[in-house]
């Protein structure tokens, strides 16, 4: 088989898709057909009254803006007749003082207008800003005397008090800007001494163009302000609106502002062929007379009902459905469920190491071919155990990590790292004699009695065992897990080695009292500059330290095999590492050897006991 091409069995001829979902396309079809016939009956009955009554809300919210902005007025006004110095500049008619007092407070609150009249209703100072003019841009003017007119200003002026609304008053008045009258909705009240005297009336207004942008918006619809005497329209956030489609007739009028009426009159209401209903309302502030009538209007669009059907077919088409999604339903999930139940009871005898287990691969679909690929992978399992098995005793868990991550990494082999490491290199002395008069399992099960003890004596001093070769084990300091200095590492390995002769004369003495024979151990230590990595291809690897540390390693072990039958030497170079460290261990013998292979001799020192310990023995 070619690679990357797929393999026959894992192709699926009819996806189990479309086999879920063909029947619930034929559902969802007569679904849609029963509740499009059920929308539109429900939709035909209760449209117009859900549109009635978000109308009516609509004219509530707007209602309820009007009173916010009113409120939002007042307290411009009341800010501006507390303010001190305000009333005293009035009483003179000192308008530059009135001015530098007014506004800022105007600019800050962002009202159109404000006025601050005398007692004769001629402006002291009015302070506005155009109706197309930026924000903080106002002008002010003075001696304006069409006020006195204005019925509500008089009411201000000579003090008049309501129980409901106290001495503030409002209007829907019309001013001259430039060429053009411009209505505004007001609120004020009087400005008085500290004795209570009446000095004058403060005014502040909206202009009728930002108030109906502004119920529009808080009342989620069109709003309009129409004149009380004449229904004529004044303002509208409709812009499509012509005034003369939008006059209210005399009549309508009259049912506005009639205090008997309980409903709001509702009327249609045409802009630019575009077809709308509006609710009429009075247009009240400080809850007085109405200054005019306000329209709030929404977009009238009914939906088209065209499906018409009875009760019983409803009913029927409803029932139908239901059994079909149960049965459908019921027989889908049993041929899904079926064979997902058999590959989870599979897979948790796998879990238990029953490696035997097999699913049945019927069927053309992906459940089919996931059973195909559970079992061979489980085939898989099986044919690596024994594999896996044999490389997990053999090789430490930091290689394995190593190794793993650099496949995962994607570099097929370990690239190779340079650094100053230690290695150790131990022999088993006296092997060869037993086994003359061993079998051969009694001398694996020997070996394996010293290694379960001298192994772990390694890992626990920081070291990895690299390789093994019989009676013979390799081990390197300071490269895996994790790089640590020389100094570390010589000092690690020198331990580990001290640790592992006190071992193996603790399991010689064992083994006497049981009338076998011991071992000796002979250990060569060197520190020097080495190259780790991985050696081989992506389908066979080995972990591999080499340099000519690894060999003058494996040199000074042979002379203490030769030299003492046993023991501990190490290199010049590793009691040079050592340092200050030197003196946790006592020192024998110092001599220069001529080590077999090497051309030049090699400093070699003899290390007989150790007086402290790096790490504790672990049981």
């Amino acid at each position: 088989m070619s690679t990357g091409q797929a393999p026959a069995w894992s192709r699926v001829r009819f996806s189990l898709r479309w086999k879920i979902t063909l029947p619930f396309m034929l559902l969802a079809l007569v679904l849609g057909i029963g509740a499009t016939i059920l929308l539109n009956r429900l939709m035909q009955e209760s449209e117009e009254t859900r549109f009635l009554r978000q109308l009516a809300d609509s004219g509530q919210q707007a209602s309820d803006a009007v009173v916010r902005v009113e409120v939002d007025l007042l307290e411009v006004e009341r800010l501006i007749a507390n303010t001190e110095g305000v009333a005293d500049s009035a009483g003179e008619a000192n308008a530059e003082s009135l001015r530098q007092r007014v506004l800022p407070l105007v600019i800050n609150s962002g009202v159109d207008i404000v006025v601050v009249l005398d007692p004769s209703a001629t402006s002291l100072l009015s302070v506005r800003r155009a109706p197309d003019a930026p924000p903080g841009e106002y002008s002010s003017e003075r001696g304006e005397a069409y006020f006195s007119e204005w019925p509500f200003v008089t009411g201000i002026l000579q003090g008049e008090v309501d129980e409901g609304i106290g001495d503030k008053h409002a209007g829907l008045e019309s001013i001259q800007i430039g060429d053009r009258p411009v209505h505004v909705f007001f609120v004020g009240g009087p400005l008085r001494s500290p004795s209570g005297q009446v000095l004058g009336a403060v005014l502040v207004g909206r202009y009728l163009d930002g108030l109906v942008s502004i119920l529009g918006s808080q009342a989620a619809g069109n709003v309009s302000i129409y004149q009380l005497e004449t229904g004529e329209l004044l303002r509208s956030s409709l812009e499509s609106v012509s005034a003369e489609a939008a006059r209210l007739p005399s009549d309508l009028m009259a049912r506005v502002i009639s205090e008997g009426e309980t409903v709001s009159p509702v009327r249609p209401l045409d802009a630019a062929g575009v077809a709308y209903e509006e609710v009429l309302l009075p247009f009240v502030a400080r809850g007085g007379e109405p200054l005019g009538v306000m329209g709030v209007s929404l977009l009238w669009a009914p939906l088209g009902v065209s499906v018409r059907d009875n009760l019983l077919m409803i009913v029927s088409l409803s029932a139908l459905s239901l059994a079909l999604i149960v049965l459908i339903g019921l027989f889908i999930s049993s041929r899904i469920t079926g064979p997902l139940v058999e590959i989870a009871d599979a897979s948790a005898a796998v879990a238990t190491g029953r490696l035997d287990t097999r699913v049945p691969e019927k069927g053309d679909d992906e459940l089919a071919l996931l059973g195909r690929t559970f079992n061979f992978m489980v085939e898989g399992l099986r044919e690596g155990t024994v594999y896996r098995d044999l490389l997990g005793r053999t090789m430490t868990p930091e290689v394995r990590d190593q190794l793993r991550k650099s496949l995962v990494d994607g570099r097929g082999v370990l690239e190779g790292q340079e650094s100053i490491a230690t290695i150790l290199c131990a022999d088993l002395g006296g092997l060869a004699l037993i086994a003359e008069d061993l079998e051969p399992r009694e001398v694996l099960a020997t070996l394996h009695e010293y290694y379960d003890e001298l192994i772990p004596i390694i890992g626990h001093h920081g070291g990895v065992v690299s390789k093994f070769d019989g009676e013979s084990l390799t081990a390197f300091f300071g490269i895996l897990p994790r790089r640590v200095p020389p100094q570390v590492s010589a000092l690690q390995a020198v331990h580990a080695a001290m640790a592992m002769l006190e071992a193996v004369e603790e399991l010689g003495t064992a083994r006497a009292s049981r009338g076998e024979a011991a071992l000796d151990m002979g250990i060569g230590v060197s520190t020097g500059p080495v190259v780790a990595g991985g050696v081989g291809s992506k389908e066979r690897m080995h972990y591999a330290v080499l340099g000519d540390t690894v060999s003058t390693a494996m040199r000074i072990q042979q002379a203490a095999r030769e030299l003492t039958s046993g023991g501990l030497l190490i290199s010049e170079d590793t009691e040079h590492y050592l340092g200050g460290a030197r003196r946790q261990f006592e020192f024998g013998r110092t001599g220069v050897a001529q080590l077999r292979g090497k051309r030049r001799q090699v400093t070699v020192l003899e290390v007989r006991r150790r007086l402290s310990r790096l790490v504790e023995r672990r049981a």
